[in-house]
């Protein structure tokens, strides 16, 4: 049998449905209110009363270009995209006609409510001139201003002219990141463009497609068929690049015994300076596993143990070469030459071979060229200019070979004691 309640536990039990109800009643007028908002800002472009005056006030001192004040309200706007009243130009102009003029005629005078209004416009319109102004360093003169230089535009943009006022290079940094946002603009370097339709240098490659036609011809080959070979030279540091990837938060590393700034190592002698690799390719894949190529350092960075310890490895058609210089020089080009000629004897019966080579200094030696005839092998030079449309090597092979590089030495960091991997790995 259940007791009846206490007149205490009921008059509890109504005080607190009553607090309930106004809770209720508080939550539902808030969000009638919300809504009554939201109805509002959609017919005025999903923009506050503030959004509005902004939007305005660029409209005005932009001596009425809607284009860039509707750039602003799609920024202010709270609406999607594919809303029907999201800003457009003739949305906006609908907004600058049914605004009443002597609204409108506050925002030149002093008035403290057009004040906020007045700064934002102002600091689009500069912002927007800040974009044509990169615009035309691009494409007028092929030049990428950095983050400064378009500050100090946007700076006197905004004054009117008057002496910029000075600022951190820290605010420059930030200021930068976010206008670059703001308007899709991203931060890198031009490409170098060749052009491609200057007459100079489609006479050029011209030129060079004729060349090898002639040295094509019957009466040049004797019968035999051509191969084709391309010798060329680049550089590789000594230290790779760190690889971009995961790092932990240096506050992670506090009381964990670990170093507190995490760094890649390198060695003293590693931080400066390259080697010279020589690659030597041919159109003929079958060949091209007989073909040498050659890497080449100083005496000072490459000791002659490891390079007794180098030639202890098993055999492969890489050469080390160890020199007073890593520079490549004519007498160092007609030593590749001759390895070059010694590794193709087999194959001369039936192969002619005729070697592509850029216009480097080492190259057009009177020297290299009567070592080649000597050996039987044609030359034939790339016009200046052209070595990134016609040289193979430069074309296909030393970016992919840089990056299998960069991985191979990334591989060794993660096995090698202290991660510094060793000369001869």
């Amino acid at each position: 049998m259940s007791l009846a309640e206490s007149p205490c536990a009921k008059r509890a039990r109504v005080q607190q449905l009553q607090l309930l109800l106004q809770e209720n009643r508080r939550e539902l007028a808030q969000c009638r209110q919300r809504v009554a908002r939201w109805a509002a800002k959609r017919g005025n472009l999903g923009l506050t009363s503030a959004g509005q005056k902004a939007v305005l006030a660029c409209y005005c001192l932009s001596n009425y270009n809607s284009a860039i004040a509707t750039k602003l309200a799609q920024q202010l706007s709270d609406l999607e995209r594919s809303s029907p009243q999201f800003p457009s130009e003739p949305l906006v102009q609908s907004l600058f006609r049914e605004t009443n003029l002597g609204e409108l005629l506050r925002l030149h005078s002093d008035d403290d409510d057009w004040t906020k209004a007045r700064n934002v416009a102002v600091r689009f319109v500069a912002e927007v001139k800040t974009v044509d102004y990169v615009h035309s360093q691009n494409s007028l003169h092929g030049v990428a201003p950095t983050s400064a230089e378009v500050f100090a535009h946007f700076a006197q943009t905004r004054s009117g002219g008057l002496p910029e006022v000075l600022s951190s290079r820290d605010y420059i940094k930030k200021w930068a990141a976010g206008w670059r946002k703001r308007f899709g603009i991203r931060r890198a370097a031009l490409p170098m463009a060749i052009p491609a339709d200057a007459p100079s240098l489609r006479a050029k490659v011209k030129c060079f497609w004729k060349m090898l036609a002639f040295q094509r011809g019957p009466e040049a080959c004797d019968g035999r068929e051509i191969l084709y070979l391309n010798v060329d030279e680049t550089s590789v540091p000594y230290t790779a690049r760190p690889a971009i990837g995961c790092v932990i938060n240096r506050k992670q590393y506090k009381g964990s015994g670990l170093p507190a700034v995490p760094h890649a190592k390198i060695q003293p002698a590693g931080r400066r300076g390259t080697f010279t690799y020589c690659a030597v390719i041919a159109s003929n894949t079958g060949i091209q596993p007989a073909l040498p190529h050659f890497l080449v350092s100083n005496g000072t960075r490459l000791s002659s143990k490891v390079v007794k310890a180098f030639k202890c490895l098993p055999k492969t058609q890489l050469q080390v070469l160890r020199r007073k210089s890593a520079w490549v020089t004519s007498d160092l080009m007609i030593a590749i030459l001759q390895e070059v000629a010694k590794a193709l004897e087999p194959f001369l019966h039936q192969f002619r071979p005729v070697l592509l080579l850029d216009g480097a200094p080492a190259h057009v030696s009177e020297a290299v060229m009567r070592a080649a005839r000597k050996l039987n092998i044609s030359l034939v030079y790339i016009p200046c200019g052209a070595t990134s449309l016609c040289q193979p090597l430069d074309v296909y092979a030393f970016s992919s070979f840089k990056q299998y590089l960069r991985q191979k030495y990334h591989e060794h960091r993660q096995t090698a004691t202290d991660g510094l991997p060793s000369t001869l790995a």
